[in-house]
């Protein structure tokens, strides 16, 4: 057992994108287990997941979820959103607070 503190973190899109884990350790069954977050203003554009699932587990703050629909929904603390395979979706920070959410993506075959 080893205790360490997570890979340093990366800027993309807007978004503090800080590994928990790297791509090695996912062992070939996925690329994200990271702790994000999103500053005022900030957004995870629209992007559609191939061959890929995504999960977010929100922490903090507070946000909106663009479905796959293109419908918006109000995010908050213990909400989870689940992006199947195929689907697209955008998340935005909303509200005065750090929008902060785990994010996990793992593959499908």
């Amino acid at each position: 057992m080893a205790v360490r503190k997570t890979y340093a973190p990366k800027v993309i899109c807007g978004a503090e994108i800080n590994a928990i884990i790297n791509d090695e350790e996912f062992f070939g069954k996925g690329r994200m287990f990271a702790h994000v977050r999103l500053l005022k203003g900030e957004v995870v554009d629209w992007h559609v997941h191939t061959d890929e699932i995504e999960y977010y587990y929100i922490l903090s703050g507070e946000g909106v979820f663009t479905n796959s629909d293109k419908t918006e929904q109000v995010v908050r603390k213990g909400d989870v959103c689940t992006m199947e395979l195929g689907s697209g979706h955008a998340i935005k920070q909303a509200g005065e607070e750090t929008l902060e959410f785990i994010a996990l993506i793992i593959y499908t075959d």
